[in-house]
């Protein structure tokens, strides 16, 4: 389950333009995104698209906004 998770959300990240960002998932769910996006906006879309990826029950989200 844990590639299953990790290659749906690695593939909507991509498909959305996100592919700099990082997942790790574990077989129970547990999800870590890492990164850096432009703005506050593109970070929000980027947990937005995990909340809603089958099989993410809990986010870290180490996403980082370019300052």
């Amino acid at each position: 389950m844990k590639d299953s998770i990790e290659s749906r959300l690695r593939a909507s990240l991509q498909r959305l333009g996100f592919s700099e960002i990082e997942v790790v998932s574990d077989e129970n769910g547990h999800v870590q995104l890492s990164g850096t996006v432009t703005n506050s906006s593109d970070r929000t879309s980027v947990l937005t698209i995990a909340r809603t990826t089958p099989g993410v029950k809990r986010i870290a989200n180490q996403v980082n906004v370019l300052s």
